[in-house]
């Protein structure tokens, strides 16, 4: 009888046999693809998105800080949720490492020295040569009475590891108090956050992982200034927050300060206890500023740094991919939903691609000498935006009777450069190293009124390119841009047809012979602004006041830069705040319009836009009769109110020989006159004319309502 086979032994299984890992966030060790060869030789399964199979996820700190959207998804299936040390152990001890030494209730976390490795002890409270003082390193005691340089390993105790339980940490996205008030309408301070829990990001010049301190009255302890000197050349910034260790009961006072556009320098105050660093917060707020901590929303002292409040709406998720993109990390947690394809008509979407265009947007603030770097659109808050209108109308003034200067105390030309430099402490300019400009012209101020109003539409912009929530970065782009636009309608039109055609006839045939524009029409859509119908409709016979004062509804041109055109069908065209200077306004503040297509085309600013540009064709209530004049007035807005009439017709020398019905056009619009372009425009014969053309300015937003948007090459 042969002799029986020995049994062959069974393999032994491996260590992650049974185990099926997904992976989240950035690791040290290099790409996603290393950790997971280093799974699969141990015997786990994969994941990639969280699925019921599941059962691990590595992920890091910041990943699981932030909530990500697989971080969310293992808390609900109460899954393992291990740092990436757990695969290390499990590698080097050829085993199963048990999970509870690795969750992120017991994490050792590596705070990274900051990327210039600057670290300032201050002995006393004395620093007022700061931004003269060469940087040092501080060396730290750590818990066993090592030094470290720049470094921090803290670790977080628990009851027990037997004891540790993970609950989910949500991180509310709280908004901070809206500037404007909704009851009373009045600004509020934007420096109190409405809950403790609001995430502020940390100064771009520190990488450690701490956050910024927001006390239990709500303060944020965040304070961005600014200080502009033409005479000096000087163009420089302050930065000071006090940062909270998330992982260990220190408070550090971080300050940096240099040229706008450049690093600077940077320092840490303080000897960890919360109480030294806000009395260095203060302390420097005040040397800096001139005034106390408590009087930020003062006017700024001569001399001396201005507080540049921000808006800390919720744009936490945004400083988080920033920081990725700043350092070349792709966010693998947001690969995991394939984003639907858009629902727009192929016209639609390429306008929204203009109108949210972020290399325009870089352009515009370039061309007008804007600073983002220093105050990000979504950090811009309308306080800024109307303390800069503020000042420029002061400068107005001046410009306009030099004897105001003795307000001031100074003479003209000092009065001047000190409304110069604090406008541009107020609103941050990147100059370079050249001497910031002083405001002594109306060509410069008009520059920057534009400025100012261009930042206003941006800003509209800023808000609906970030997504509100986690769930609206699963909707197509483009689509959640046009949602945000609150567009009721947008029809393109069809190339061929007559309505196509005599608006384009409009286009081509009111073009001036001074402008020498040449353009090529892409497309016209027919639009139409949520409740703006109603509003005009409403408000023409209630604030018209027609039993004095007659209907006459034209069909008119209104042109800006691409990058507006968020803000202006969004929020409808917009009259300047009383803040702004009349000045920059020939006929005072208001809605202006033209008959003639190339007059409103040349403030499209082509050249930003790489020659797209976009015209809007305007339905405007003007009234009869019309306050005619042919000069410019700074007063007409004033004037036409006291005859009781609502518009202001600038008279012009060329214009329109005709005007037809526009019904020709569409139906709806029965009533309203356009120029006949049978006809072509020639001389007015207007007596002691001043313009070169026609211009309508309205005093009332709801004079105008918006029918059609031209998208033009020039």
């Amino acid at each position: 009888m042969p002799p029986k086979k020995k049994a062959q032994p069974q393999p032994q299984p491996l260590p992650l046999s049974g185990c099926d890992v997904s992976l989240s966030g950035t690791f040290s060790v290099g790409s996603h693809g290393v950790v997971e060869a280093q799974l699969s030789g141990l015997g786990s399964e994969l994941s990639g998105p969280i699925s019921d199979d599941t059962t691990h996820l590595v992920t890091t700190q910041r990943d699981y800080d932030r909530l990500s959207v697989k971080v969310k998804a293992a808390l609900e299936k109460n899954l393992h949720i291990v740092n990436y040390k757990w695969v290390r152990e499990c590698v080097a001890t050829n085993s199963k490492a048990p999970e509870t030494d690795y969750l992120f209730t017991s994490v050792l976390a590596d705070v990274p020295s900051q990327s210039n490795g600057v670290l300032k002890r201050e002995p006393s409270l004395d620093t007022s040569g700061d931004e003269n003082a060469k940087p040092q390193t501080k060396k730290q005691k750590s818990s066993n009475g090592s030094t470290t340089t720049g470094k921090a390993d803290v670790k977080v105790k628990t009851a027990g590891k037997a004891d540790v339980k993970v609950e989910a940490q949500t991180k509310l996205k709280v908004e901070v108090k809206s500037e404007t008030d909704s009851k009373s309408g009045r600004i509020t301070d934007g420096q109190i956050a409405k809950s403790a829990d609001v995430n502020i990001p940390l100064d771009e010049g520190c990488n450690l992982s701490y956050d910024v301190y927001i006390h239990d009255d709500g303060i944020i302890y965040d304070a961005a200034l600014n200080q502009a000197n033409a005479t000096a050349n000087n163009n420089k910034f302050y930065r000071i927050q006090i940062q909270r260790n998330r992982y260990a009961a220190e408070f550090k006072t971080w300050t940096r300060w240099g040229r706008v556009g450049e690093h600077g320098q940077s320092a840490y105050l303080g000897d960890g206890s919360l109480e030294n660093a806000i009395r260095h917060f203060e302390k420097k707020f005040k040397d800096k500023s001139g005034l106390s901590w408590a009087d930020r929303r003062k006017d700024p002292k001569p001399g001396k740094y201005a507080f540049i409040e921000r808006n800390y709406c919720s744009d936490s998720d945004d400083d988080d991919d920033d920081d990725n993109k700043a350092n070349g990390v792709k966010d693998e947690s947001k690969d995991e939903v394939a984003i639907p394809k858009s629902t727009l008509h192929p016209a639609t979407q390429q306008l929204m691609e203009l109108i949210f265009n972020q290399q325009f947007f870089d352009a515009t603030m370039s061309d007008l000498n804007y600073d983002a770097n220093k105050l990000p659109l979504g950090k811009l808050s309308k306080t800024t935006i109307t303390r800069g209108f503020q000042t420029l109308k002061d400068l107005a003034a001046l410009l306009d009777d030099v004897t105001l200067a003795a307000n001031y105390d100074m003479s003209y030309v000092e009065a001047t450069e000190y409304l110069s430099n604090l406008y541009y402490t107020v609103i941050p300019h990147a100059f370079g190293r050249n001497r910031p400009p002083i405001i002594r012209t109306t060509e410069l101020l008009k520059k920057e009124i534009e400025l100012l109003e261009s930042l206003g539409d941006m800003k509209d912009a800023a808000l609906i390119m970030k997504p509100k929530d986690r769930d609206a970065e699963q909707i197509n782009l483009l689509d959640r841009q046009f949602q945000g636009l609150g567009i009721e309608e947008m029809t393109p039109l069809g190339p061929k047809s007559s309505e196509f055609g005599e608006l384009k006839d409009y286009l081509l045939n009111t073009r001036g012979a001074t402008h020498n524009l040449n353009c090529k029409v892409e497309q016209i859509f027919r639009i139409e602004r949520k409740g703006e119908k109603d509003r005009f409709e409403k408000d023409r016979f209630e604030k018209g006041n027609y039993a004095t004062i007659g209907g006459d509804r034209r069909l008119l041109w209104h042109g800006s830069r691409c990058t507006n055109f968020a803000g202006i069908l969004s929020q409808g065209l917009r009259i300047a705040p009383p803040e702004a200077p009349v000045s920059g306004y020939m006929f005072g503040k208001g809605i202006y319009l033209a008959d003639m297509s190339s007059k409103s085309a040349n403030y499209c600013c082509p050249y930003i836009s790489n020659g797209h540009a976009l015209l809007l064709l305007c339905e405007a209530e003007l009234g009869k009769p019309m306050q005619e004049l042919t000069d410019a007035s700074y007063s007409a807005c004033e004037d036409a109110a006291s005859k009781g009439v609502l518009s202001t017709w600038g008279q012009g020398m060329t214009g329109p020989k005709a005007w037809k019905d526009a019904n020709c056009v569409n139906p709806s619009l029965d009533g309203i006159l356009m120029p006949d372009t049978t006809i072509l425009p020639g001389p007015t014969d207007v007596q002691n004319a001043y313009l070169m053309y026609n211009e309508y300015i309205c005093y009332d937003v709801s004079q105008v309502r918006l029918r059609y948007l031209f998208q033009i090459k020039m």
